[in-house]
């Protein structure tokens, strides 16, 4: 009698955890897809916004710790939780380009970024060319960031000199006469760019430069912008899926709780 009573009870403990166990997956996804929905969200914000880049989430399981109970007969009862652990991306692929008509727009058919430079020396690199020309006369970011030439110098233009005229090879001229070459660099390794200031900054802990790109590699279109890569209907496809798998867990979750709760009053119902 007392085996099969402690083989009921043995049962019941198991359960318990096994339930314990599966909360915490479901705590653990809901977290990720709360990750998720925050990208999906930061997408969709910024998805007309010239040359963005669609942020992205890859998740991995990682172990998170034991749960479990000293059960009789100098048995251990013990399960590994596995929790799922969010990664930050960036989706550096190109957008469509499209013409605007304004001479002070720039769009890379190729690979790279703009180099701009903001008030306090900060490096900034973009692929988005919605340029304009501030009351200094130098071309500049939306945000007001000078943009750089291919030896990093500010870009200035010649008062009443007419309009820019851009050729593929990103120089720059006034009524025939040469300006600059606009700056186009990159890095082999895009994980060390972080979003910053409107557009990406190398990470500042390592001591990196980001290399100019070779003449015959740059391809720049005058008069045009780069799209943002994100689609729209995509985002928002994703976002009915997560809001649903959301769901999904908290009933679960809830179903799960109520199983426990029973299994402790069983247990109690047996002391």
């Amino acid at each position: 009698m007392l085996v099969r009573y402690l083989c009921i009870w043995h049962v019941d403990c198991l359960v318990i955890v096994e339930m314990l166990n599966g909360i915490y997956q479901n705590a653990s996804s809901m977290d990720g897809l709360e990750s998720w929905n925050n990208a999906i969200a930061q997408n969709l914000a910024q998805s007309s916004n010239p040359g963005y880049k669609k942020a992205t989430l890859s998740f991995e399981g990682k172990a998170n710790g034991m749960i479990g109970y000293q059960g009789s007969f100098e048995k251990t009862l013990f399960r590994e939780t596995i929790a799922a652990s969010g990664k930050d991306g960036i989706d550096f692929s190109a957008g469509g380009v499209h013409s605007t008509s304004i001479p002070t727009d720039f769009a890379l058919e190729s690979d790279g970024f703009f180099e701009l430079k903001t008030p306090g020396g900060q490096l900034v690199y973009t692929r988005d060319g919605q340029f304009k020309i501030n009351g200094d006369g130098e071309l500049v970011s939306k945000q007001g960031y000078h943009v750089m030439s291919d030896a990093r110098t500010v870009i200035q233009m010649t008062p009443k000199g007419g309009s820019l005229v851009g050729k593929s090879d990103g120089s720059l001229s006034q009524d025939g006469r040469p300006l600059a070459i606009l700056g186009v660099r990159n890095v082999d390794d895009k994980s060390i760019l972080l979003r910053s200031h409107g557009g990406f900054v190398i990470d500042p802990s390592l001591a990196i430069d980001a290399e100019s790109v070779e003449p015959d590699r740059i391809m720049v279109r005058h008069a045009a912008l780069e799209e943002s890569n994100v689609t729209s209907t995509k985002e928002m496809v994703d976002l009915i899926h997560v809001s649903r798998a959301f769901q999904l867990n908290q009933q679960v979750i809830r179903g799960r709780d109520d199983l426990i709760g029973k299994a402790i009053q069983s247990l109690g119902g047996r002391v």
